[in-house]
């Protein structure tokens, strides 16, 4: 379609509708990245009040995680965001003290079980 059949059509380019809902980069204030490494399994539970003017997402975030610790992903998912911008809010409630989060130890971060048993398997026969 050119330009000219475009501005002839008569229905317009976009709709009220595409533009009632927030954009994300405006909910980020732009940021593009977390300043915190949360994933996610992550837990959050509200510690303290987050800074006067957040958007009402922010509010909803905080008071789940008042009620009890939540992971990143259902946080994000209750509040219909991205994992990525959710990520990004809660590190600013992190940063502004807030929020606090644990991370899950990996598997990988644990001691070896074969290890663990051929040490008890040793102290056994002492």
């Amino acid at each position: 379609m050119t330009a000219s059949e475009m501005a002839s059509a008569s229905s317009p380019a976009w709709t009220v509708e595409d533009t009632e809902a927030p954009s994300l980069y405006v909910l980020t204030g732009g940021q593009t990245k977390p300043t915190h490494d949360l994933q996610i399994e992550t837990l959050l539970w509200a510690e303290g009040e987050p800074p006067a003017g957040q958007p009402p997402e922010v509010e909803q975030a905080m008071a789940l995680c008042r009620e009890q610790p939540l992971a990143v992903a259902e946080i994000g998912a209750l509040i219909g965001l991205p994992f990525q911008i959710t990520r990004i809010l809660m590190s600013r409630l992190i940063d502004f003290g807030a929020l606090n989060a644990m991370t899950a130890t990996h598997s990988a971060d644990l001691p070896d079980v074969a290890l663990l048993k051929a040490l008890r398997n040793g102290l056994l026969k002492l």
